[in-house]
């Protein structure tokens, strides 16, 4: 056996085969942010919050992400107007008290090319699953690596259907746009 590794070893060195190995990283939540951005159907009134992720792991070499799970606290989901805030945790919306999480995991390695990638995944809000594919650059720093997406999502795609104008075809005044926007930067370390 010994001498069947010395081969491969030695067959390695002649070749300049490299094996990788992918590094395991934590996410860092207090140095993570994520924020939503949700508008009006028919004009250009929006608005701004945080949500923030409760925890997550990344496997990650130099040219691939292996593995990528992330787990969002739904519960965490601001706003400075206390009346929406509440909304958005209520039935209508997200249904906090019965789904305190929403979570992200990628289904195959993707490649990382100039530092950036496209991570096609399964999106679970409210009980209900979608494949996503978000793109990300990539930084690594210091102290780790950090993700930065922006990503727009279809909520109605996850039973998020309040005075939304697909569903609604008659709802003008209030309409909320179906797609509300996700980003942030995401911060992994050792």
């Amino acid at each position: 056996m010994k001498i069947i590794q010395l081969i491969i070893l030695t067959l390695s060195l002649i070749l300049g085969v490299q094996e990788i190995h992918s590094q395991n990283y934590i996410l860092n939540t207090k140095k993570s942010t994520m924020f939503w951005t949700g508008k009006a159907a028919f004009n250009s009134y929006s608005l701004k919050g945080t949500i923030a992720p409760k925890k997550g792991t990344l496997s990650i070499n130099d040219t691939a992400i292996s593995d990528l799970n992330i787990i969002i606290n739904m519960k965490s989901i601001d706003h400075e107007n206390n009346d929406l805030k509440s909304h958005l945790k209520n039935e209508d919306f997200f249904e906090v008290k019965t789904y305190p999480e929403a979570t992200f995991s990628i289904n195959n390695e993707t490649l990382v090319k100039n530092s950036t990638t496209i991570l096609i995944g399964k999106l679970t809000i409210k009980g209900k699953t979608n494949t996503e594919n978000i793109p990300v650059k990539i930084e690594q720093i210091k102290s780790g690596i950090v993700l930065k997406f922006k990503h727009a999502i279809d909520r109605t795609k996850y039973g998020i259907n309040h005075n939304s104008p697909s569903i609604f075809k008659r709802m003008k005044e209030n309409a909320i746009a179906d797609e509300f926007i996700l980003e942030g930067t995401l911060v992994f370390v050792p």
